[in-house]
């Protein structure tokens, strides 16, 4: 059984290169959050831990690096793409961050990022 997509936020809140928008996630049956961003124009997300020690990669919904071309991990600097989640640098290459489905559609008359739960990560409550 598939769940129902989650409304995460409406699209022109995700811009190239900015904050992300966070949401609380159940993993494993573990609290967590996921963190979902635009990058060359596409959205993104994934789980919020660092392949590395399992801790959050954002630092208040920052993932960038200043540049806006990697994601990076605030407490231990391993960067990945933004697209792919790779790591291409830190103490975790060479794994990489859990990706998560989404997409965008016309939802109430607005364009809306959508998230698509599957697998081991789910919408918490």
């Amino acid at each position: 059984m598939s769940l129902p997509a989650v409304e995460v936020c409406p699209s022109i809140e995700l811009r190239d290169g900015d904050l992300a928008r966070k949401l609380p996630v159940t993993h494993n049956n573990e609290a967590s959050t996921a963190f979902f961003i635009r990058y060359e124009g596409q959205v993104h997300g994934y789980l919020n831990r660092c392949p590395h020690m399992g801790s959050e990669l954002d630092w208040e919904g920052s993932v960038f690096t200043r540049a806006g071309d990697q994601l990076m991990c605030a407490r231990h600097g391993a960067t990945f793409t933004p697209d792919t989640g790779v790591c291409t640098g830190g103490p975790c290459k060479p794994s990489k961050l859990l990706a998560l489905k989404t997409s965008e559609d016309q939802r109430d008359g607005r364009q809306t990022v959508l998230w698509w739960p599957e697998g081991k990560t789910i919408p918490r409550n």
